[in-house]
């Protein structure tokens, strides 16, 4: 199992947003993470992150315990955060920001290097030279995967990756976010409103309602949940 997270309660104040969120998640799958806004799905992610302080539960990344650890130590671990928005240096090249990320993600043993980025999205390797402000949405995009996938990753947190894009670009980057999974092996927690596109590359689902797991389970059998008629 590379993600666990147990009995998780998380919150801002004297309120409590997640209540006892369970789930589990092994190297190559992607979990398409569901629920109406304020449900709890990004305080979920930024607790697992390391953002929000758990109240109580714990976390585990590939048989090691990270729920107290800083979130430095999270993402020299494995964590990622693909964050709503993107995550690039407009006004730097596509080389540029891969480089200034590199140089801090990818030591001796890194599993995924600039040039395994260039060789996974070749999109990117056309347009090395190009501020990455000036790149279109779905470039962009995938500039913000690269960047994230940089150095070891074994788990990356996506908060609607689709926000901006056109149809068509949507279905090419989920369709590369699911590539990137399986050929990398990484784990990946997908929040995303455009939930038909995320049923397609998802091999598990996590349904949260009111801060509580009200699903856990496959694709077909989420389909069939007496939850799924609200989405």
């Amino acid at each position: 199992m590379l993600l666990e997270v147990k009995n998780l309660v998380a919150g801002y104040g004297d309120r409590s947003v997640i209540n006892d969120v369970t789930f589990s998640l092994d190297a190559g799958q992607i979990l398409a993470f569901v629920g109406h806004n304020g449900a709890g799905k990004s305080t979920t992610l930024k607790t697992i992150l390391g953002l929000l302080p758990a109240r109580e539960g714990e976390i585990w990344l590939a048989g090691e315990r990270i729920d107290q650890r800083s979130v430095g130590d999270r993402l020299a671990r494995g964590l990622r955060l693909l964050p709503e928005g993107r995550g690039i240096f407009p006004d730097l090249s596509v080389e540029n920001n891969l480089d200034v990320v590199a140089s801090r993600n990818c030591g001796p043993g890194a599993s995924v290097s600039v040039d395994d980025v260039y060789a996974m999205l070749p999109v990117l390797t056309e347009r090395r030279k190009l501020v990455a402000g000036y790149l279109s949405g779905g470039q962009q995009q995938m500039l913000a995967l690269g960047i994230a996938l940089l150095g070891s990753p074994r788990c990356i947190l996506l908060e609607e990756p689709s926000v901006g894009l056109q149809p068509d670009l949507v279905e090419h980057l989920f369709g590369q976010i699911a590539r990137l999974c399986r050929q990398v092996g990484v784990a990946a927690i997908l929040i995303e409103h455009k939930i038909a596109s995320a049923m397609k590359i998802a091999d598990r689902v996590l349904i949260i309602n009111s801060g509580a797991v009200v699903f856990n389970g496959l694709p077909d059998d989420a389909r069939k949940s007496s939850f799924w008629q609200y989405f």
